[in-house]
């Protein structure tokens, strides 16, 4: 299932994304535990701290849970039944990209106006640091700048305090990270996405959630608009 990483590049990354694929390719499924650490280190070829490093990374984006003495599983919906059968609805029916961006909107355009009114200190803390990772990094490093925007996307909705919204999140995410990470390469779209993260994080400490309303659906249409400008179609879109 897994392949030996390059040497080169973040290893970290490199296993992150090897796993997300098999999630998104069914060889792992919602319940399945992972192989141990000492496992994922010889498939991947790096160190258990390595492999570490990922889980860690894993589990902040809500994709695995490490059940202490046991091992680490791949999450399960488990929050609300009818998350469940959204969720399973989408995978089979896989949407059109303008009507999983018309839920994305009402999603986050809500979701950040709750996270300006519920956020502590240490979660737009988090959230700064997240900017501040994206200002670090150039298109040369795709897995890392597609972790780093879901993560950015993902606290907001933690932070905005709805366990059942951050599920239906983390399932958008997923059936758009192919077109995210397609994005995310065009040459400067990746600065600007950091720089509207930016102006949204200054609105949410500013207490404003008009603001921060505004400057999240402005980001959401300008990526809507940059992924279109990445693919020839025009009705229904491939999201595998």
């Amino acid at each position: 299932m897994f392949e030996p990483l390059k040497s080169y590049g973040n290893l970290s990354d490199g296993i992150v994304k090897q796993i997300m694929e098999s999630i998104n390719n069914g060889e792992l499924k919602p319940g399945d535990k992972l192989p141990p650490e000492r496992e994922l280190s010889t498939a991947f070829a790096v160190s258990r701290t390595v492999v570490r490093d990922a889980l860690k990374t894993l589990v902040g984006l809500g994709v695995v849970t490490i059940r202490h003495g046991m091992g680490a599983y791949i999450n399960v919906v488990s929050e609300e039944e009818d998350v469940s059968r959204l969720s399973a609805l989408l995978q089979i029916s896989q949407g059109t990209l303008e009507e999983l961006y018309q839920v994305r909107e009402l999603i986050e355009s809500q979701a950040v106006i709750w996270c300006t009114q519920n956020a502590r200190p240490e979660d737009i803390e988090d959230l700064e640091k997240i900017v501040n990772k994206g200002k670090e990094l150039d298109n040369a490093n795709e897995s890392r700048l597609a972790v780093l925007d879901a993560e950015f996307h993902l606290k907001i909705v933690e932070a905005a305090g709805n366990k059942v919204l951050k599920r239906l999140m983390i399932n958008l995410l997923d059936l758009l990270g192919e077109n995210r990470s397609k994005v995310l390469m065009i040459p400067g779209r990746q600065r600007l996405s950091v720089l509207d993260h930016e102006a949204i994080v200054e609105a949410i400490k500013l207490h404003d959630p008009d603001l921060a309303q505004r400057r999240m659906l402005s980001h959401l249409e300008a990526v809507r608009t940059a992924i279109s400008t990445v693919s020839n179609k025009s009705d229904d879109w491939d999201l595998n």
